[in-house]
């Protein structure tokens, strides 16, 4: 009778089952299925193989770009820094030049004008 894990061809199960065991017991058979299983465990380490490769390219790239974004910022607040420095500088410029000649003489007319309220 049919096994319950064993799939059912008909009234001849037994001269069926027999079949099968003649051609599994049969050298070549055996042969060709180590050399199928051998292939397969081949394409599998391949397989893994690949997989770990890509996840390394992928880690590296992201690692790439996160380092260009590093390098971005950083550049980003140089040139910001330095803007506020070449305007801070030619902030003082101004008032050194042409600021200065009017406080100057503002500051004449007061001395002049006001002598005791400088001195305090």
């Amino acid at each position: 009778m049919a096994s319950s894990n064993q799939p059912s061809y008909g009234k001849r199960e037994e001269e069926y089952r027999s079949i099968a065991r003649r051609v599994m017991s049969e050298r070549d058979v055996k042969d060709a299925l180590e050399a199928l299983q051998d292939r397969f465990q081949r394409l599998q380490f391949m397989f893994e193989d690949c997989v770990e490769v890509h996840k390394q390219r992928m880690e590296k790239r992201r690692l790439r770009k996160e380092e260009l974004k590093k390098e971005r910022k950083v550049n980003l607040v140089t040139i910001v820094s330095l803007l506020v420095l070449i305007t801070s500088f030619l902030v003082r410029f101004a008032r050194v030049v042409v600021i200065g000649k009017y406080s100057s003489d503002v500051e004449q007319d007061q001395i002049q004008t006001y002598p005791n309220s400088l001195s305090n």
